[in-house]
């Protein structure tokens, strides 16, 4: 429920509006007169205002840049004769969501606030999410340095919990998850969280490096070893002594170094490549793929025995798929990140439900590029529809490429959540409004939140 301000000298004209907004379930407040509305703003600020421009005392402009610059957040529905259409652009110009024009009847009138509720709830949960956003900087997530780590799904909280147990053993810890989760920032606060926080962290992105360069970037080599060993090299083991090796993408590794990391593991020894010298350093081993393990030593592409040691404690990010719910406190973020010196950019409502609605094959990586690109675009303070990219904005309903074969079962109840949590989000999570929405019951709906684990973040709004 939202509170409704309704504002004009007409008392007809504003008992029929008010009746209007209450049968759509709002709270309203109704004021004759422009000087008693700007009081009634500043007293009770509503969430919409609905006023005629032409007023006793203030004028609808009036309330208007009054309510833009107390309440940005505030969305105004002007009234016009349909003599001043200019009136009602000049007051869209200032920040008005809409108008209409008298004399309206009964039917144009509801579906103009239904439209401007609508706004308003989408409003409504931005501002829950940044509220949480600013939250963050104050809560244990951020004093155990997770600050790059944005999340407040379900999901993502088992991962916040999973690292604060994780972090003060040296136990080695295998992530998984596909290509731009947040893989790395997963072993960073790891490593920052736990006892080596003041020793080097140190990563190798071993698909990076060509065949035969791995061994040597990892363990170092011997001067005159190989052709262009002009000097002895310290390798990335030893630059970590005391502290964490990152090892990104640990599926491409190949079997000679595979054997050295397994003995590292179990002895804590190696020796730089060309050399006699057998080094012991203390380090604590994180490493990461999108691959499936188990598969590649089906294959006996990857060593059982390694998987096993580097799999004692192992973490799955979840695809941003799997938690749409966090998207607007990423892209709030993101935001903050690559808006430039200036203060940080806005993004409109209706941007915002399409990037909760896109698929997001890229994961985290590619919304932030998204978010990064519209911030270039965007000459204003606000990130509109415009800005986001086609695949975003125009191919919502494009068939999907396969790979390979899939689990169908698996995939259907992804899409399912994804689309539950879709329809959630842009109803404000009242549940009737998006059964409706998705043409279902309300007990389906609640059914399939429970069986997906989909959070119930609207409880007081049903």
């Amino acid at each position: 429920m939202s509170r409704v301000l309704i504002v004009d000298d007409h008392k007809s004209t504003a008992d029929s509006l008010a009746q209007i907004a209450s049968r759509l379930g709002q709270d309203v407040k109704v004021v004759y007169e422009g000087n008693e509305a700007l009081a009634e703003i500043d007293a009770n600020p509503p969430e919409l205002i609905v006023t005629d421009l032409r007023l006793p005392g203030a004028s609808g402009i009036d309330i208007l840049t009054h309510a833009m610059a107390s309440h940005p957040d505030m969305v105004v529905m002007v009234i016009t004769a349909y003599g001043s259409i200019e009136s009602a652009v000049d007051a869209m110009r200032k920040g008005a969501f809409d108008f209409i024009t008298k004399p309206f009847t009964y039917p144009e009138m509801k579906v103009k606030l239904e439209k401007a509720l609508e706004h308003v709830a989408v409003k409504q949960e931005m501002a829950r999410m940044r509220a949480s956003l600013d939250a963050l900087a104050e809560d244990e997530t951020r004093r155990y340095n997770f600050n790059e780590i944005i999340g407040r799904s379900a999901a993502m909280q088992r991962v916040f919990d999973t690292i604060r147990k994780v972090a003060t053993s040296d136990a080695s810890v295998l992530i998984l998850g596909d290509s731009g989760t947040g893989k790395e920032l997963v072993a960073r606060a790891i490593h920052y969280n736990s006892p080596r926080k003041n020793k080097p962290f140190i990563r190798a992105h071993c698909a990076a490096y060509a065949e035969g360069v791995l061994e040597s970037e990892l363990f170092g080599h011997e001067k005159g070893s190989f052709t262009g060993a002009m000097a002895r090299k310290i390798g990335r083991f030893e630059q970590a002594d005391g502290g964490t090796l990152f090892l990104d993408e640990i599926g491409d590794i190949n079997h000679n170094v595979q054997i050295k990391l397994l003995r590292f593991l179990q002895e804590k020894e190696f020796e730089r490549v060309g050399g006699n010298q057998t080094l012991s350093v203390d380090v604590r081993i994180l490493s990461a793929t999108n691959q499936d393990l188990k598969e590649g030593i089906a294959r006996k592409t990857f060593r059982e025995d390694l998987y096993y040691r580097l799999n004692v404690i192992s973490i799955v990010m979840p695809a941003l798929r799997d938690r749409l719910e966090d998207i607007p406190l990423l892209v709030e973020h993101f935001l903050r990140l690559h808006s430039g010196r200036g203060p940080a950019k806005t993004i409109t409502p209706e941007a915002m439900v399409l990037l909760t609605k896109y698929h997001w094959p890229g994961n985290i990586r590619e919304l932030q590029n998204v978010i990064e690109r519209a911030c270039v675009l965007a000459m204003g303070e606000a990130i509109t529809v415009e800005h986001l990219p086609n695949d975003i904005t125009g191919t919502g309903e494009a068939t999907p490429r396969l790979s390979g074969p899939v689990d169908f079962d698996s995939e259907v109840e992804k899409f399912e959540k994804t689309l539950i949590t879709g329809a959630l989000t842009e109803v404000e999570y009242v549940k009737s409004r998006a059964a409706t929405l998705l043409g279902i019951d309300r007990n389906r709906l609640r059914y399939k939140m429970e069986k997906y684990g989909i959070e119930d973040l609207g409880a007081s709004n049903q």
